[in-house]
């Protein structure tokens, strides 16, 4: 069973006194970790004060971004060597706005991944819905150009080994309400071309999130859908009672269906 993965995607929001308080606000009130895993992925220089907010709640703090190169003449990267000391488990590469805002192309996301996996750190590869059919055993797939090529020189050891999270281009950032329909549709793509690539049993266990206009009003129904195991959210992350209404969606589904049922006469 895949476990599901909650994480938020601060960008360029929160200075670290906020990450820290907002860290401290929410880790007592998490679901619990064998269950549930949550993360949150903010900016650099926040890392580290968060990490040490963390206490036992086991909240993941991950990175939005890092270099190919573990060291050296890189002004400005941010070192996977250096998260892995830090302890972060997690990086997030390939995101959209890298790919809009800075010009990253597939060749350079594939080598960040490649490295992290090396390292230790395990990636999670957003890739839009950027696709070419192609013929498996005479039928047509459908398959994640983009996907497949950052995944060139992966193995079958190290697929086993990353997130992948689905980002529509037409959902990132617009503040709309997500199509679950359209969101299951994507993921389900998603694993079908990993079974195609690798095999169905990596498939059947590889994690994929789903990204673009998540909320505490639609994120019930998105994770509902089978292929969804998780979600990476945008700017409803950035409040605490919203975040919490997210990552705790099973939990206060249960309480809602407790509510709803008839009470037993004595």
């Amino acid at each position: 069973m895949r476990k599901p993965f909650i994480v938020a995607n601060w960008k360029m929001h929160k200075t670290v006194d906020e990450s820290v308080k907002f860290v401290k606000a929410i880790r007592d009130q998490l679901p619990d970790p064998e269950e549930v895993e949550v993360g949150i992925a903010a900016q650099a220089f926040s890392l580290y004060p968060m990490a040490a907010a963390v206490g036992k709640s086991g909240l993941q703090i991950i990175a939005q971004n890092a270099a190919a190169e573990y060291s050296g003449p890189y002004t400005g990267e941010i070192s996977l060597r250096g998260l892995h000391d830090l302890g972060s488990r997690y990086a997030m590469l390939g995101h959209i706005e890298r790919r809009r805002l800075f010009g990253e192309n597939n060749a350079a996301v594939s080598q960040k991944v490649k490295a992290a996996l090396q390292i230790g750190v395990t990636p999670i590869i957003c890739t839009d819905e950027t696709m070419v059919q192609k013929e498996v055993n005479g039928e047509i797939h459908y398959v994640f150009q983009q996907l497949m090529s950052v995944l060139h020189g992966v193995s079958l050891d190290q697929i086993r080994r990353v997130v992948i999270s689905y980002e529509p281009s037409w959902a990132v950032g617009v503040g709309q309400h997500a199509n679950a329909t359209l969101a299951e549709e994507g993921c389900r793509m998603i694993r079908r071309t990993i079974a195609d690539n690798y095999t169905y049993e990596i498939a059947d266990k590889i994690r994929i999130l789903y990204g673009g206009s998540v909320n505490p009003d639609n994120i019930k129904e998105i994770m509902a859908k089978p292929d969804i195991d998780g979600a990476l959210i945008g700017r409803a992350s950035l409040d605490v009672d919203n975040f919490l209404k997210m990552v705790n969606y099973a939990k206060n589904e249960e309480a809602q269906l407790a509510k709803q049922a008839p009470s037993k006469k004595k």
